[in-house]
């Protein structure tokens, strides 16, 4: 198996279930890991994942805010195994700063892994 992953990519979204949260935004950290076959041929991005765009899918999920950060780490997921069909297991990590509901924690967590 060969894993790729990003971590600890930071954004500013406007993802919450509260009003306050899709108005003034929060900061979020994203880690995703996805796991292929080893490739025949190792040096020809075409039989990996191409990082860059593992970048590109979280970004374009990050803009669109949700309600439940559940929402948001399955979209990814989905849009990751649709784009890369050969993944056979991913992690998707979403960690959100400060949520606001008065507690002293330095953020909040929801994953999702699936194996296909």
């Amino acid at each position: 198996m060969l894993t790729i992953a990003l971590e600890s990519v930071r954004f500013f979204a406007y993802h919450g279930l509260y009003k306050e949260e899709q108005v003034l935004g929060n900061h979020f950290i994203l880690d995703v890991q996805v796991s292929i076959p080893e490739p025949e041929h190792p040096s020809m991005l075409a039989e990996s994942v191409n990082y860059e765009e593992l970048y590109n899918i979280a970004c374009r999920v990050m803009e669109m805010p949700q309600p439940l950060l559940e929402q948001v780490v399955h979209n990814i997921t989905a849009a990751i195994r649709e784009r890369y069909p050969a993944v056979t297991h991913s992690k998707v990590m979403l960690r959100k700063q400060a949520p606001p509901f008065g507690g002293d924690l330095a953020y909040s967590v929801v994953s999702l892994e699936k194996q296909y």
